[in-house]
């Protein structure tokens, strides 16, 4: 079993000391002993090396979970892609290595998923979660399996070092050791490069596809303001106090919490104002989604959405400055309200770019062809 496996209780209670910078003594020696059972409890069966007939497969490590996490989506619908593109006739799968038999229903997704612990040196190629890289790259590297790290939060890269789990001499080793490192944003990329200076010839920019939202004018949607409270619950409650009685009686505000990928997009297609509480992101869809479903987006950059909060349809507010993010609330509404506040198309045009399927494709090609020069040089 793996880390959620062992306790995603245990995990999450860890995460959430070392996302508010609270790590005591306390959660240090738990975290060193979680971390001794983690390392040991890695695998439901140990790998193997084999050799198969068939195409070269690049294969996706992921965590079981109790329900499916962006990240999460993105890795099944990369591995979707590379199946849909058959580019040099390259396969891939998706394992889930603490769980091979892990309930898949909850994604509903078309991947193709690997039940073995069955590896071929010459024909895998492994992508590994970067949360995950310190305990799994190491038995890709012993067994000489090619892999590389799929870093898909630049703020995440050294999570297990923070909880314990391993030291930063092993986290600089697998970076080093690895064939390839995928960076989904500019920030992300940066952050590998900072950590890691002499990885910086490895590491390639991905692209994932968000291309569901709908969009109607301005004067048909609600006077609906969203947010999301397992992001900065803090922050977001404090907002909501200062707020107070201070909107028009016409505006109400809506928690975004135990609902599907569709309705989320049912939401943010009624509504009209987003509260984005990113926090040290390594690019967030949800912003992303409600800017692309017409929505003004107000709030934290999460420093990677950067990338996108430049467009007008976004408001920056620095993390912490509650004051001020109620300030741009509540002048927002007053836009609204005085038919001054427009539906963006230019800003979602921009959006729907950068998310499109052809920059994902386009990314799928380049890993295709880095992973067959890496596999031909073995």
């Amino acid at each position: 079993m793996g880390l959620h496996e062992v306790s995603p209780q245990d995990f999450q209670f860890l995460k959430s000391y070392y996302e508010n910078y609270q790590m005591t003594s306390f959660t240090r020696n738990i975290s060193k002993f979680l971390g001794r059972r983690f390392k040991d409890m890695l695998t439901e069966k140990p790998f193997k090396i084999i050799e198969r007939d068939g195409n070269i497969n690049i294969i996706f490590v992921l965590p079981a979970s109790e329900k499916p996490a962006g990240g999460s989506i993105v890795t099944h619908h990369h591995s979707l892609t590379i199946n849909k593109l058959g580019h040099k006739g390259f396969q891939s799968q998706v394992i889930y290595p603490a769980e091979l038999q892990y309930d898949t229903n909850k994604f509903n997704s078309q991947s193709i998923y690997k039940r073995d612990p069955n590896f071929d040196k010459d024909k895998d190629f492994v992508l590994i979660p970067e949360m995950m890289a310190c305990r799994y790259a190491p038995i890709f590297l012993k067994l000489g399996i090619k892999y590389g790290i799929h870093v898909q939060n630049g703020y995440s890269l050294g999570l297990e070092v923070l909880l314990k789990i391993d030291d930063f001499s092993t986290l600089k080793h697998v970076y080093e050791a690895a064939d390839l490192i995928i960076a989904n944003s500019e920030d992300t990329l940066e952050n590998v490069k900072t950590v890691f200076p002499d990885v910086s010839e490895k590491i390639i920019r991905s692209y994932f596809v968000i291309n569901k939202a709908k969009y109607q004018q301005v004067e048909n949607k609600q006077n609906i303001i969203t947010y999301m409270p397992r992001k900065l619950g803090k922050h977001s409650a404090l907002v909501l106090l200062f707020l107070g009685d201070k909107l028009p009686a016409n505006w109400s505000i809506k928690a975004i919490d135990g609902v599907t990928e569709q309705e989320v997009y049912d939401i943010f297609y009624e509504s009209k104002i987003f509260l984005s509480f990113s926090e040290f992101e390594g690019l967030a869809m949800p912003p992303a989604m409600a800017a692309m479903s017409g929505n003004k987006v107000i709030g934290y950059t999460g420093e990677a959405n950067k990338e996108y909060f430049h467009l007008p349809c976004f408001e920056e507010v620095y993390c912490g400055d509650i004051k001020e993010f109620v300030r741009k609330i509540l002048a927002a509404v007053e836009r609204f309200d005085a038919g001054e506040e427009n539906l963006d198309l230019t800003s979602i045009d921009y959006l729907k770019d950068l998310f499109s399927e052809e920059r994902q494709q386009s990314f799928i090609r380049e890993l295709v062809e880095k992973v067959d020069e890496k596999l031909s040089q073995s």
